[in-house]
């Protein structure tokens, strides 16, 4: 999904922007690839390496450093002559499985091995903090509000209404919900005018009651009731 990839992408450029500390980049950063690990998506960490290697996120070693490159050069050496980028894999003699995942990945050209946050050859780091998609949202609402982006505002906020259910773990009511997320979002996102705003994606495109225009979600998600019915409702009564 190429505009879950823009959303993922865009969310890692404006942590790179933040003022935050790195270790609070990078627990950002951790969660966003979290969402986007969700979906079916492209692996699209290059498009971001300048700030994945400025927090720390990412850090890079010789292909030669690799603790399994003794014994195994031949293994190594043939990966330079692949693709663009290949993936290396826990047990680097054994196919990709649930239980032989991705733990680094290496760049041809600068013959390099990349290696993110959280994999097992990075020792002595605590694992990564999960964060409610919520809370991660709304700081980046906030965040890019700060900048005046309503680009990102909007396609945040459009990315809860949409896909926050999904992620709906937090076990609260609506209106907890309400008061601890979409009070504020809603205000934020009310503040701009969209009209001269193309949406990454239809999927991503918040289609205003009475506008003419619908995709049948609100309408669904409205009439099925619940939390994310009651929280749709809420953002689009401007009485409330």
């Amino acid at each position: 999904m190429w505009e879950i990839e823009a959303l993922i992408e865009y969310g890692v450029k404006l942590v790179g922007e933040t003022e935050g500390t790195n270790e609070e980049k990078v627990k950002l950063i951790g969660n966003l690839y979290a969402i986007q690990g969700d979906f079916d998506c492209s692996f699209t960490n290059f498009r971001v390496m300048p700030v994945l290697l400025e927090t720390g996120y990412t850090k890079t070693i010789d292909y030669t450093e690799h603790p399994d490159y003794k014994g195994n050069e031949a293994y190594f050496e043939m990966l330079l002559e692949k693709d663009h980028i290949e993936f290396i894999y826990r047990d680097i003699k054994k196919k990709w499985s649930e239980t032989n995942d991705v733990v680094a990945y290496l760049e041809k050209e600068s013959r390099k091995i990349y290696i993110d946050y959280g994999s097992p050859l990075r020792k002595d780091e605590p694992p990564l903090e999960i964060m409610s998609v919520y809370d991660l949202a709304l700081f980046l609402i906030r965040e890019a509000h700060k900048r005046g982006d309503k680009g990102l505002v909007y396609d945040w906020t459009a990315f809860l209404i949409k896909y926050g259910g999904i992620s709906l773990k937090e076990k609260m009511t609506a209106e907890e919900m309400i008061g601890k997320y979409f009070r504020e979002i809603k205000r934020v996102w009310y503040g701009y005018d969209y009209s001269d705003y193309k949406p990454i994606h239809d999927s991503l495109t918040i289609f205003i009651p009475g506008s003419g225009k619908t995709d049948g979600y609100n309408e669904w998600a409205i009439s099925e009731g619940g939390v994310e019915g009651q929280i749709v409702q809420y953002f689009f009564d401007k009485a409330s």
